[in-house]
Order: C-alpha cells, then structure tokens, then sequence
C-alpha cells in the first residue's frame, strides 16, 4: 500500500557554525519520522542553533515542527553536540507523533501515563543581563482544559496558555515535574478530568497582578519555569517563562 505521507520534503533553518553533516542527519531523521502521524504531512520545518565560543550549558539546539494535515506537532531538544541534541529531537519528536496518531484512532481510550519528556536545563546568564527577547501574541479560542492538555502535549511544551471555555477566563496548564498535570488558577468545585489521561489537579499558584519588571523577579528568585500574572490595569492573563539561552519569553493574548 502508498504511504503518501511517507516522505515529505524537509526545510532547514540553522545559526551559528553547523556543520553541513549535521544538517544532512537532522533532515534525514525528520523525514524519516514523517510516516508517524499517520496523516498527509503538509510542511516540515527543522532549526538548528550551535552557539560557537561560549561557556554556556548546552549550545546545541535542535526544534522541529511538522504540520499534519493542519495540527501542529513540535519538539525541540539541546545537549553538549549537534549530533546529540538531534538524537533527542528525534526520540521526542517520534513519541509526540506516536501519540498524536493514538488519538486519531482511538481518542476515548484510557491509556497508561505517559512520562513527561526531560527538558534539558537553563544557560547560566546573569540576573542583570536577562531580557525579554521573545514576545507572542496568541489568538486564543475557548477550550476545555483537556484540549488545553492535548494541544499542550502535541507541542511537547512544558505549559500551555489558552481561554477556558467553560469559565470564561485565562488559565495555565502545565507539568509538575512528576508527570501529572496542574491547571491554575484554581475554580471552587470545577470537576476536572482524570480518566482519559494523567489527571489533571488544581495548582497551589495564582495569577499575580504586578508589573512586567517585578514578574521578571518573581521569577528569577523562584524555582517554576514560569510565572502567571496580568499587569495591574488588565485582568487577561500573561505568561513570562524561563528560555533555555537564560533569557525570557512572553506570551500574551492577542487584543
């Protein structure tokens, strides 16, 4: 039988020296993850980043993200070495794929806990020299807070932003490190799901209303990847997260 999906033509975004073996081995193993989904693969989009000359941790960074059929899969992974970074990319590219064609055929059956993929850890930069130097502006529809889970999984992110639709609010979802599941802020008496997936429990954190600067605070002093807070003359939540270059990200609503 054609797989028509099978193969599927790679794009190649690089920074830094990387050298053309390496480039040649990541679209080699995206193209060969392309069967996975098992649905047409409309793009496939690999980036490849080696920060050359630095103390860093980690200067490799491998991300890919292939388009199934209009659902968006991602993972992204960094090590010591290209090669090294790109051999993660391709184990947790190839599980989030496995799960996504799970779905597909059988989205109502219960399954056994997945364990959270392993992120690798934060550069070393200094408090005083952090910035935010990504900023994104989402168009957010309302979802449940499982689809807020499924959408987060299937960019294999470590938290997901979105506007719950049966409370009508901002929230976060996110892992605890434990491979269970937490959504914040918390609603007295909300029934949440726990039987097609980890179950999902209320986070002991809160939306802080604060300034962007003293969020940048709140998070360097504490140990969470990220914070939750709405500045003071809004009530749409935002989010300021730990990058894995030492600096921040932010993720807003759009307007």
């Amino acid at each position: 039988m054609t797989k028509p999906h099978a193969v599927c033509e790679v794009e190649l975004l690089s920074r830094g020296p990387v050298e053309f073996g390496d480039r040649d081995y990541a679209i080699g193993k995206v193209r060969a993850l392309c069967e996975l989904g098992h649905e047409p693969v409309l793009s496939a989009v690999v980036k490849l980043r080696l920060r050359d000359g630095t103390t860093d941790s980690l200067p490799a960074i491998a991300e890919a993200t292939l388009d199934l059929n209009g659902v968006a899969v991602r993972a992204h992974a960094s090590a010591d070495t290209m090669p090294e970074a790109i051999d993660q990319l391709d184990q947790r590219l190839s599980r989030r794929l496995r799960r996504h064609r799970k779905r597909l055929e059988d989205r109502r059956r219960e399954s056994e806990p997945e364990p959270a993929p392993a992120h690798p850890g934060y550069a070393d930069l200094p408090v005083d020299d952090r910035m935010v130097v990504r900023h994104k502006s989402l168009a957010m529809r309302p979802m449940s807070v499982e689809e807020a889970a499924d959408e987060m999984d299937l960019l294999d992110h470590g938290f997901y932003l979105y506007l719950d639709a049966d409370h009508g609010i901002d929230r976060v979802v996110y892992r605890n490190g434990d491979s269970g599941l937490r959504v914040v802020p918390r609603v007295d008496g909300e029934a949440l799901p726990g039987r097609t997936r980890p179950p999902i429990h209320p986070a002991p954190l809160v939306l802080n209303h604060l300034p962007l600067n003293e969020a940048e605070v709140l998070l360097d002093e504490g140990d969470e990847p990220f914070v939750f807070f709405a500045e003071p003359d809004t009530s749409r939540g935002q989010v300021l997260y730990r990058r894995f270059d030492g600096h921040y990200g932010l993720i807003t609503p759009a307007v």
